[in-house]
């Protein structure tokens, strides 16, 4: 099937920091996945109609490079620094040119079918506002609990390395709060913003996608540069959750 030149069904946002992704010192043992492994899975797994879109933060010349001349690239935004995780997702529904949004971590593995069965899910039901392979349950604004089974099910929050959303509930949203830039929490405080209009947050866990988290800056504490500013993951999960705690914890008791 050539889905070269068909009108993209979804949008596959993914903001990108470096082109070879830091080791975790404390998990080097651990597989490591990185844009380019991301895009081959793409191509070889996704067959749905698709765009490409990346947002480059940070200042390393061989992403950039990589990024404008990579063929599957179907559009980019090249950011003089890193503008955090929200930032960068509105950034790229913003440059987005289909109905549906898929929000995608550059460590994340697609399997055949993944996001083609996320997409027709997600457009059966008008009430569902974003769906994932993996979400939780929380309570008093602090997560309890992962969702499991072998069924779709409604979650309090979808994870934030991989979820699909209409173009249409994130501009009636108003985009992804910038206020827990650079990272953290931002994709949990859309889920409850989905579920405060009213809409549905579901997860299929049996979705073919795996995240390759341990090399992550949230798997371990580092310094991280935004903005002309630095702040260690330690001092930014404190921050970010004691802001969403603010902000939720007399809607969402």
């Amino acid at each position: 099937m050539n889905i070269a030149n068909e009108t993209p069904l979804i949008s596959i946002i993914i903001p990108v920091l470096n082109l070879s992704r830091p080791i975790n010192p404390k998990r080097f043992f651990m597989p490591r996945q990185t844009i380019k492994d991301t895009l081959a899975d793409i191509e070889k797994n996704v067959r749905i109609p698709h765009e490409i879109i990346i947002v480059c933060n940070g200042d390393d010349p061989e992403l950039k490079q990589f990024v404008m001349s990579h063929p599957q690239v179907t559009r980019y935004c090249i950011n003089s620094e890193n503008v955090g995780v929200a930032r960068s997702w509105n950034m790229g529904a913003q440059l987005a040119d289909s109905k549906v949004l898929c929000y995608l971590n550059d460590d994340v593995s697609i399997g055949v079918g993944a996001l083609e069965s996320l997409y027709e899910q997600l457009l059966a039901d008008p009430k569902i506002g974003e769906i994932g392979p993996s979400g939780s349950f929380w309570q008093d604004c602090a997560h309890y609990e992962y969702a499991e089974g072998d069924k779709p099910i409604d979650v309090d929050a979808v994870l934030g390395f991989c979820f699909l959303m209409r173009s249409s509930t994130f501009h009636d949203l108003g985009g992804f709060d910038v206020n827990y830039s650079p990272a953290g929490c931002e994709e949990i405080d859309m889920s409850y913003r989905i579920r405060a209009a009213g809409l549905r947050c579901v997860v299929d866990t049996q979705a073919p996608i795996k995240h390759f988290h341990h090399h992550g800056v949230s798997a371990y504490k580092v310094d991280i540069r935004y903005l002309g500013k630095t702040i260690d993951t330690l001092t930014l999960h404190e921050r970010n959750t004691a802001y969403f705690r603010k902000k939720w914890q007399n809607i969402f008791p």
